[in-house]
């Protein structure tokens, strides 16, 4: 952006933040995006740009961003079930000179609120999280799944984690049979680890008969 398009937006006027989708991985759009996700996010929990593009090709991926005067200022990966009606957020992030504008939660709550135009039927958003950032997407509605054990299958190992859920449909309790279903799909199609996977196994038996939303 030159002078000249700065000088239209003084620093006294608010100047909104529009979300779009990037279907376009060599795009600047793209490119900035990146940067944040790189920025942000620790070699150990991170995918390789070469994988995400891959993974967005399919369609079944997604990255949305956050812009203001045409600047990426944060970003969403999501991943599409296709066989059980939920989407999972993977990624969000905002850029560091952006963030405590609440720009990371509009675009949480624009997620949640377009979820059935990324999943028809789907009334679910999932996270992976850790407890630090807990806090954070319980302001906007998320809970969660209690006493159901976690392990985000990082490159170097392991990592404890929370699941978490936006229910669209507010209900109190998940089925046993439900959450296992969510945790597989999560593992086999996103993480593409087997079904007989060590670590998946060591936890999936641990689910609760009944999960409560909390």
């Amino acid at each position: 952006m030159n002078a000249a398009q700065r000088e239209k937006f003084p620093s006294n006027v608010f100047v909104p933040v529009s979300v779009m989708r990037v279907v376009h991985y060599s795009s600047r759009a793209f490119h900035d995006a990146m940067q944040i996700y790189q920025a942000e996010f620790p070699a150990d929990s991170r995918l390789s740009l070469a994988k995400i593009r891959t993974l967005l090709k399919t369609g079944q991926y997604q990255l949305f961003i956050s812009q203001r005067r045409r600047e990426v200022i944060g970003f969403a990966l999501v991943w599409i079930s296709r066989h059980l009606a939920f989407v999972h957020l993977d990624y969000i992030a905002v850029r560091q000179d952006q963030k405590g504008q609440g720009i990371g939660t509009a675009l949480y709550r624009w997620l949640t609120t377009h979820l059935q135009e990324l999943r028809p039927r789907a009334s679910l958003l999932t996270l992976e999280v850790d407890d630090e950032l807990v806090p954070f997407y319980r302001r906007s509605g998320t809970q969660i799944l209690h006493k159901t054990p976690y392990l985000f299958p990082g490159r170097f190992g392991p990592l404890p984690m929370h699941l978490m859920v936006y229910d669209r449909q507010h209900r109190k309790t998940l089925t046993r049979t439900f959450v296992q279903g969510i945790i597989r799909a999560l593992y086999c199609n996103l993480h593409y680890r087997p079904a007989n996977d060590p670590l998946l196994c060591s936890f999936l038996s641990h689910v609760p008969l009944s999960v409560q939303l909390v």
